[in-house]
């Protein structure tokens, strides 16, 4: 089961798997790309992506993810374009549940907004986690 998921009442969870499109896409698809807003919520089921941000020169992995990772809440919710690009790894299978049919059920149902929440935060967490790492890594001197 995937991490929002897990945290919805039973009813509320139904409601969403009735606008759910499950398929498998090869490696390489880009699930979500930076500075486009996603049309969909996407739910890794199998499979392993890269999650990465740009940078000034180049693409900048940040790490991996695998099943249960909900990708496109934040710009879902907040119609912020997302600052990542998740792109697979290896063939994954993912389900897809549109954007409108998401915040449709969000504002007949705002139990969901606990469990957004705690998503967003974990990511959040994630996210200092990696920026406190990379800041700890000594410079390379240049020779």
């Amino acid at each position: 089961m995937n991490e929002l998921y897990a945290m919805l009442p039973n009813e509320t969870r139904l409601e969403l798997q009735k606008h759910e499109q499950s398929r498998t896409v090869p490696q390489g698809t880009q699930l979500i790309e930076h500075g486009v807003l996603p049309d969909s919520l996407v739910i890794l089921n199998s499979g392993k992506v890269q999650i990465s941000v740009a940078s000034s020169q180049r693409r900048a992995a940040l790490a991996t993810a695998q099943a249960g990772k909900v990708f496109g809440m934040r710009a879902a919710v907040s119609g912020e374009l997302p600052e990542i690009d998740v792109t697979c790894l290896e063939a994954c299978r993912v389900t897809f549940v549109p954007r409108e049919s998401f915040l449709n059920v969000l504002k007949s149902k705002p139990e969901i907004y606990f469990a957004i929440a705690k998503v967003l935060s974990t990511d959040l967490q994630i996210a200092d986690h990696i920026l406190r790492t990379s800041m700890r890594c000594p410079a390379r001197r240049a020779v």
